[in-house]
């Protein structure tokens, strides 16, 4: 009996150390230009367009009108190397940063 309570014990133990580690911050890549994601992923006649103010209200535009989205994962990586990665951080449409793994 006195060894089940050392099991447990030692579990709850290594289950709070874990709770308290602290998580490694991220570093930062860079900021997103959306003009130039949108001329990087569907060529130059193409423009960033806010439809909203979220940061997942973009979309890219063509001159007759047609709308694509927009990969800002691929802008991210693209831009600063295949490590870096799109956060909407607080979600506002001017709130894209990149990230490095």
């Amino acid at each position: 009996m006195m060894l089940a309570n050392f099991n447990v014990l030692g579990v709850v133990a290594c289950a709070s150390t874990l709770l308290v580690m602290p998580v490694a911050a991220r570093t930062w890549a860079g900021s997103v230009d959306m003009e130039q994601a949108c001329s990087e992923q569907y060529g130059g006649g193409w423009t960033a367009k806010l439809n909203g103010s979220s940061g997942n209200d973009w979309n890219c535009v063509d001159a007759s009108g047609n709308t694509k989205s927009i990969n800002v994962d691929a802008y991210c990586s693209q831009t600063y190397g295949n490590a870096a990665y799109a956060d909407p951080q607080g979600g506002g449409a001017y709130d894209w940063g990149c990230y490095w793994r």
